[in-house]
């Protein structure tokens, strides 16, 4: 065999020069990318979060637009408004409901005024906690100093918790604020939107791929919504329609706590418990009975909410979902509650998609 045609290819040589030109750009293009990276880093989560609404807002923002006559821009402005009278007005009261009582608090409690209600004996039969609780509460009952004064550490760090929950969703507010803002943008250019989101994935995935990763974003993002974050926002809603009505000292907080619990998927119920035996020892026994069915129904619309709102049940694993939630809460606050969930069960659910195409290879 004639192997000259082989070795009489020409090999090209990189000189130094070449290969040190070649290695200044790469750093200098990484550069620019980390360096836009960290200017933007501080709306990653809104703008993320606005994506999130725009996907989810999309059908809608199509019927409204044919309605309006081909008229997208306005058909946006319009969800905007509405969206922002739905999520913020009921949010923002909330805050001042719990910023008045907190206000309305530190005074009575620099007056001397603040007196709690002594404990029923009944307490004591509590399991586990009784005698605990009923000892805490008769203390308490007898002056806050003394409890104040008891556990120093225990009270400034539940302090420094509440106000930092309290700091972290007023900030989460302006942050939801601007994502619907932002969401309406998205709307108005959905369709240049959707073609640069096809791109990227396609870019991303390679176009021999027969995988339509564009589609499986687009469920998978109503789905988290509308069957795990829709669900938990009802609740939330419905709850605290309850601790209004019933007089609920810091509505707006528990409220908040709800709405926490119910995204990471634990519930409303250990709220609802605490918020259950407190009305019993201090309310009437008509606002107790009354309120512990309405909070007990809430509690059980979730196994009514999320087959009528998901159909197939859940897209992901709770677990899945409650890590998200969790770790996106630690790491971005408020906010990262649910642009945690949403981002990491997309993840979950490409990381399987991409396991079972491996899987489909390897068996052929």
């Amino acid at each position: 065999m004639d192997m000259s045609n082989d070795t009489s290819r020409p090999v090209k040589s990189v000189s130094t020069s070449q290969l040190f030109n070649t290695i200044i750009q790469l750093l200098l293009v990484a550069l620019l990318i980390s360096w836009c990276f960290r200017i933007l880093s501080p709306f990653i989560n809104p703008i993320a979060w606005a994506a999130i609404l725009a996907v989810v807002l999309y059908p809608a923002h199509q019927k409204l637009t044919k309605k309006l006559k081909g008229k997208s821009t306005r058909a946006a402005v319009i969800i905007t408004v509405l969206l922002l009278c739905i999520l913020i007005v009921p949010a923002v009261w909330l805050s001042f409901t719990t910023a008045d009582e907190i206000k309305e608090f530190v005074a009575d409690y620099r007056a001397g005024n603040v007196q709690l209600p002594p404990p029923r004996e009944n307490v004591k039969g509590w399991p586990f906690i009784g005698d605990k609780a009923h000892e805490l509460w008769v203390q308490a009952s007898q002056g806050l100093d003394t409890i104040v004064k008891k556990y120093p550490k225990q009270t400034r760090s539940a302090l420094t918790s509440i106000i930092g929950l309290l700091a972290s969703t007023a900030k989460g507010l302006l942050l939801f604020t601007f994502s619907i803002i932002i969401s309406g943008v998205f709307l108005s250019y959905s369709e240049a939107t959707g073609r640069f989101a096809k791109n990227l994935f396609n870019r991303l995935m390679g176009s021999n791929s027969t995988i339509d990763v564009t589609s499986i974003v687009v469920v998978t993002i109503r789905n988290v919504v509308k069957g795990i974050l829709g669900v938990a926002f009802i609740q939330t809603i419905l709850a605290a329609i309850g601790l209004v009505l019933a007089g609920v000292p810091a509505a707006g907080l528990w409220t908040l706590l709800c709405l926490i619990l119910a995204i990471i998927q634990i519930g409303i119920l250990p709220i609802s418990i605490c918020i259950i035996v407190y009305i019993w020892s201090t309310g009437t026994t008509l606002t107790a009975t009354l309120l512990t069915i309405w909070l007990l129904l809430v509690g059980l619309s979730d196994n009514v909410l999320k087959p009528l709102l998901l159909g197939k049940g859940a897209p992901v694993p709770m677990l899945v979902v409650f890590l998200g939630a969790v770790g996106g809460f630690v790491l971005s606050g408020f906010m990262g509650l649910f642009t945690g969930a949403v981002v990491m069960s997309l993840g979950y659910k490409l990381f399987t998609l991409w396991l079972e195409g491996e899987n489909n290879r390897i068996t052929e």
